[in-house]
């Protein structure tokens, strides 16, 4: 079994943005950016400590960097929420780190941020990985819908949380 943990975001985790931000790590989210925009994504986590509601984690397997997690707040349809997204770099993909990574995750929201009634994730409709996922940590399906992201839009499925 591998071992999962979440370090808080921290400046040697810049290697993880960069590893995936490749075209296949990207591509249910409309491709990789620029280095510049990595760059800038890299110093916002760093600026994240949950008091505002936000933070982003580094996910380490077995000890080694294996992709990044976080948490922040949303607007869902006038309720005030938050939303989740993960990525696992390709070597740690099937063994189970993401859904790890994200039953880990729900207590820490609730450790570190203000309280909110529901936790939301949006994978592409063609994601099946994290679609299961989202099934399998007990989110339930609401559904699809369209949302803007990076300049795009991407279809998602919609998933939700009970945090309280």
């Amino acid at each position: 079994m591998t071992d999962v943990t979440l370090a808080p975001w921290a400046p040697q985790h810049l290697p993880l943005l960069i590893a995936a931000n490749t075209a296949p790590m990207t591509r249910h989210l409309g491709g990789p950016e620029s280095d510049e925009e990595i760059r800038r994504r890299h110093q916002r986590y760093l600026r994240l400590d949950g008091s505002e509601g936000a933070r982003m984690y580094a996910i380490q397997a077995d000890g080694e960097p294996a992709g990044g997690i976080g948490f922040w707040p949303i607007d869902h349809d006038g309720e005030a929420a938050y939303e989740t997204g993960w990525n696992v770099l390709p070597r740690w993909q099937g063994k189970g780190v993401a859904g790890t990574a994200v039953r880990a995750l729900i207590p820490l929201i609730a450790d570190e941020a203000p309280p909110r009634e529901r936790l939301f994730a949006h994978p592409s409709v063609d994601n099946a990985a994290s679609n299961a996922l989202c099934r399998g940590a007990g989110f339930d399906d609401l559904g699809e819908r369209d949302v803007p992201f990076r300049g795009v839009v991407l279809r998602t499925r919609v998933w939700a949380l009970a945090l309280l």
